[in-house]
């Protein structure tokens, strides 16, 4: 690739899926729904660590009848703005989820 790259990994234990016996390359820029029902009206996208907390919430807001999609966008930059505008265009609420750096993903 042409200009800096940085890769971010946890400092101890990850969360998520088992690791495969081989591994398979990630495409860059492009983020992942984790989790949602067709129809949900909620959206919670994570960037970093925050996954794990974003998949809470949705369990909480599931046990009071709302309906949540959880997406992981994996990547500030380049950004998947065709994850984003799919998000924004099937639910009504889209929150973003992160560290909470100054001029950060949100």
């Amino acid at each position: 690739h042409e200009g800096p790259v940085a890769f971010r990994y946890p400092r101890g234990e990850g969360t998520g899926v088992a690791l495969p016996a081989k591994g398979s390359p990630l495409a860059i820029g492009k983020g992942r729904v984790v989790r949602g029902p067709e129809g949900a009206k909620v959206a919670l996208l994570s960037f970093g660590t925050r996954l794990p907390e974003a998949l809470k919430a949705a369990d909480m807001l599931e046990a009071k009848g709302i309906a949540v999609t959880v997406a992981d966008a994996r990547f500030a930059k380049p950004l998947d703005e065709a994850l984003i505008q799919q998000l924004l265009v099937s639910h009504s609420v889209l929150l973003t989820l992160e560290e909470g750096a100054c001029g950060g993903f949100g």
